[in-house]
């Protein structure tokens, strides 16, 4: 049975603070990753918490108040821009289209790693829902 949120991301405006008030109040590990030059503390999956669904704490600096909270991403292996074309069908809005998961080494060359959802390399898209809620999908295909 396929799980219907693949990932979750928690935007944080101080991420040293954010990282260890979840070490310390979940008992948690991170691994530290930046994207698209964003940091990234992922929450890492070990023997002793086996997660079932994989996020991350992302950091912020420009954002407005009133457009931060967590941002769940759905499954979409089922297809993806089919996914989005029945968001905008139905009253969203896409934020970003259909996007391969990649990132940048420091001399500036592009390189597509495994992700740390699914071990897969893989894609997402950001929409904004009905209600204006700011969403994701995935899907490794």
């Amino acid at each position: 049975m396929a799980k219907l949120i693949r990932w979750f991301e928690i935007p944080v405006k101080d991420f040293k603070r954010a990282v260890k008030f979840y070490t310390k109040v979940l008992r948690v590990e991170f691994i530290f990753e930046e994207f698209r030059g964003i940091p990234h503390a992922i929450f890492k999956n070990t023997v002793e918490n086996n997660f079932e669904i994989s996020g991350a704490l992302v950091e912020v600096k420009d954002f407005p108040e009133n457009t931060l909270g967590g941002i769940l991403f759905f499954n979409a292996d089922s297809g993806i821009n089919e996914i989005l074309q029945r968001v905008e069908q139905n009253g969203g809005r896409i934020l970003l289209k259909k996007t391969l998961i990649k990132n940048t080494t420091e001399d500036g060359r592009v390189y597509i790693a495994k992700t740390l959802i699914d071990n897969n390399t893989g894609y997402f898209a950001y929409f904004l829902d009905s209600e204006g809620n700011k969403m994701g999908l995935y899907s490794n295909s």
